[in-house]
């Protein structure tokens, strides 16, 4: 027994050590020399202490070439992942299980418009532009055919095939539908107007016309298209696009003189993390980017006199029309127009293909067979601006953004974007200071209500043209000294208003605001480092003065006014040892759901919880004691807010002390607020030890500066699903020493030392170098490698 226990653990020993050397040969190389036909001359990259290549090449091209190389030696896994998102193929990669997800992301026509631009692309753009994202390819390519492929390939038993133009398309296209809120709200506003009495509707904060045109028909639940979209974005393997924060300050309110520049992204965590560093040193160009899986141009990044960051628009480019169909036919007017019909395959690991056949009208694809909680009769089309404006520039303009020497060449790329909405931020060593909000925006006519389902048989319902980029709300050196964007909504330009509740509240904003309108002098890096990282949620303190004020304290034994006193001293922080948080958005979650469950049911609400519809109308609910939401339709008494704050607040505090204990100091933060970057392995048991990183104690909150968003349920666990996916800030005045921070590592390959090394700074708000100066990177480098011409 002895020997045979002996030789079992011997086995075990070997397919240990076995299974981590194979893990380890897959491990990025950060010193190589490759002989290359690929580049004209020698290109040298130097990786610094964080592996990011700092890439010194005798021209453009040599070191797009080499970009892509490396670029796909640390990231190829999540490349390859987000061009099968793009193209509607993750069957083809996981199989069946993929499929309903395959044929949405088919149907709404991303892979349709990429492969339509990938030739337009080859045959009008620039040639500079071509050249650099041709050499970029060969790079993937060249990398790709070496055939030291990262580990999920030898996992799933796959197989990368080369990389062309239409997946650059395929991977922007999809960062278009994660900005695309129209489809995860418009369905359910549209219920609300249909369903919902005029004072109900009214206390909505939805922004609503006057004179809105109505839906045809109005007993349809439309809103399952809401829920069915959220059910869908819950299983892609890839973070989405989620909001940001931006501010730019202007020479005259900084301590060095030179403006100040500060961006965080905010997308769903995922590991490795979104953003892949890279600094290009040629004799012509210089920048150091923040670039996306599978895309050459940074859409955030650096020159020696430049900067330029994003945050999403949040504007609204998604209108959907229910159509009149008979048979091959819709209805426009009076006349019936022939349905385009296309058929689209779908490859399904270890299976044979399927065949999806897409309808469209005029205004889109027809999405009802995709999604089937809608009723087939009542067939509902997308529009989407992403495919009815045919000219996608976006490669072009991220091209200009960094090769541009002046604001007016920047302000240039800003004006090509179609979608998805950007706000383009901008700074430069000159003391300009700028804010373009970039997209085509549609023109709709006066009396069209873009926020509901409308009827596609009126002509006069269709968008009737694109405004001039002129009209687009943006601001250029303002006497504010700054500019800035945390996803709010923008003022009007020239009487043109760009509605819409797609746009957050005012919370971050606010807090922005505030800080900078509160510091007139003296801004420094440390100044905007700590106002990134600032956890405090204005909004949540005035919403808890409301609630504790309208509370019957009659109703609490003494141990829970000791409670509710503490929780009166509130200042809307989110310490990781605080109780307040933990106290806090258990009650705001039961006293939503006690003020809207009743009129909407369980599912219409769960709707409601994953729009922004709640978070804009809560607080103003508070400031009207009296609302219709506070009464429950269900009794004959009529409730006010007293009767929600106060049932919800009693049922809140025992619930935590069957969750928690009795002790109201064991309920901390950061018990129950953590964050763990998942890879899309991870979902997988035992996978999840391997390829996760976390979990970590988190502090902040949803509607903090440092934003860390989860899902708002009554389990009174908030574990965080997305926040700022880099910190960035720079003064023209030291550009190389300009910090961020990311939260895992620049590698995507799990045996690599720069797998997770960022993660725990990243949670603690501690900055790294973005490294410009030769010597502080010869003097911080990991590795050396080349590229031999021959």
């Amino acid at each position: 027994m002895k020997k045979i226990a002996f030789s079992l653990l011997a086995l075990i020993v070997v397919i240990v050590f076995g299974l981590y050397f194979f893990a380890k040969s897959t491990t990025t190389n950060y010193n190589f020399t490759i002989n290359s036909s690929e580049v004209e001359h020698n290109v040298r990259v130097v990786f610094d202490d964080n592996a990011v290549p700092h890439i010194y090449a005798d021209s453009e091209i040599d070191a797009m070439f080499a970009l892509g190389y490396v670029h796909a030696s640390e990231r190829l896994w999540q490349m390859d992942l987000i061009r099968h998102v793009g193209e509607g193929s993750l069957s083809e990669l996981f199989g069946k299980d993929m499929l309903d997800n395959d044929r949405f992301l088919r149907t709404i026509g991303i892979d349709k418009e990429a492969r339509k631009s990938e030739k337009e692309f080859i045959l009008n753009a620039p040639k500079d532009v071509k050249d650099a994202s041709f050499a970029y390819l060969k790079g993937i390519n060249k990398f790709i055919d070496e055939d030291k492929l990262p580990l999920e390939y030898s996992i799933l038993q796959l197989t990368p095939k080369h990389f062309s133009v239409v997946d650059f398309y395929r991977a922007t296209g999809y960062m278009a539908y994660s900005f695309a809120l129209g489809l995860k709200t418009d369905p359910l506003v549209t219920w609300f107007k249909a369903n919902l009495d005029d004072e109900h509707y009214r206390e909505l904060e939805i922004h609503q016309k006057k004179n809105n045109t109505k839906i045809p028909v109005t007993n349809n639940d439309f809103s399952a298209i809401a829920e069915s979209i959220a059910i869908l974005d819950d299983k892609l393997p890839v973070p989405q696009f989620i909001g940001s924060n931006a501010w730019v300050i202007a020479p005259k309110k900084t301590q060095s003189g030179k403006v100040v520049f500060a961006n965080d992204a905010h997308i769903a965590f995922a590991s490795p993390s979104v953003w892949y560093e890279a600094h290009i040193i040629t004799p012509e160009l210089e920048y150091y980017g923040n670039h996306l899986a599978g895309f050459p141009f940074p859409l955030i990044g650096h020159t020696r006199t430049q900067s330029w960051g994003i945050t999403m628009f949040e504007n609204d480019d998604i209108d959907l029309y229910q159509e009149k169909i008979e048979g091959s036919k819709y209805l426009v007017d009076d006349s019936w127009k022939n349905i385009n019909e296309r058929k689209e395959e779908l490859k399904i690991k270890g299976e044979k293909s399927e065949e999806l056949i897409v309808i469209e009208t005029e205004h889109g694809p027809i999405i009802n067979s995709v999604l089937p909680s809608l009723k087939k009769s009542e067939p509902i089309a997308m529009w989407w601006i992403y495919n009815q404006y045919k000219d996608n520039k976006l490669l072009e303009a991220a091209y200009k953004f960094s090769r541009s020497s002046t604001m007016d060449e920047v302000r240039q790329g800003a004006s090509m974007i179609h979608a998805p909405g950007l706000n383009i931020m901008y700074g430069d060593s000159s003391g300009n200071i700028a804010w373009w909000a970039s997209a085509k925006l549609p023109v709709r006519h006066d009396n069209l209500d873009s926020k509901i389902i409308v009827d596609g048989s009126k002509s006069e319902n269709n968008i009737t043209d694109w405004y001039d980029f002129s009209k687009n709300p943006q601001a250029i050196n303002p006497e504010s000294g700054y500019v800035y964007s945390a996803n709010n909504a923008p003022d009007m330009v020239d009487s043109v208003y760009y509605e819409g509740y797609y746009y957050n509240g005012n919370t971050r904003a606010r807090g922005i605001i505030n800080a900078l309108e509160s510091k007139q002098t003296g801004w420094s890096i440390k100044d905007v480092e700590d106002l990134q990282m600032n956890g405090i949620s204005l909004t949540y303190k005035n919403n808890i003065e409301l609630m504790i004020a309208a509370v019957d304290a009659t109703k609490f034994l003494d141990s829970e006014l000791e409670i509710l006193n503490e929780l009166s001293k509130w200042e809307g922080t989110h310490g990781v040892n605080e109780i307040a948080p933990t106290i806090y958005y258990k009650w705001m979650y039961t006293a939503l759901k006690l003020t809207f469950a009743d009129e909407l049911g369980e599912d219409k609400f769960k709707a409601l919880m994953n729009s922004n519809i709640w978070a804009n109308t809560f607080p103003l609910l508070l400031q009207n004691p009296k609302s219709v939401w506070f009464d429950d339709v269900r009794t004959e008494k009529i409730e006010n807010l007293g009767e929600i704050a106060t049932k919800s607040l009693k049922y809140s505090l025992s619930s935590l002390v069957e969750q928690f204990g009795i002790k109201h100091k064991d309920w901390k933060w950061g018990n129950v607020h953590t964050v763990t970057f998942n890879h899309p392995l991870g979902k997988v048991k035992p996978l999840n030890y391997i390829f996760n990183v976390g979990p970590y104690s988190v502090g902040s909150g949803k509607d903090a500066i440092n934003k860390l968003s989860f899902k708002l349920d009554g389990s009174g666990i908030y574990n965080v699903t997305s926040g700022p996916s880099m910190r960035i800030a720079l003064d023209f005045a030291d550009i190389e020493n300009s910090e961020s921070i990311i939260p895992t590592g620049q590698s995507g390959n799990i045996m690599s030392d720069f797998y997770s090394n960022q993660a725990q700074k990243y949670v603690n708000g501690i900055y790294r170098k973005q490294r410009m100066n030769k010597k502080d990177i010869e003097a911080n480098k990991t590795g050396e490698s080349m590229f031999i011409a021959n």
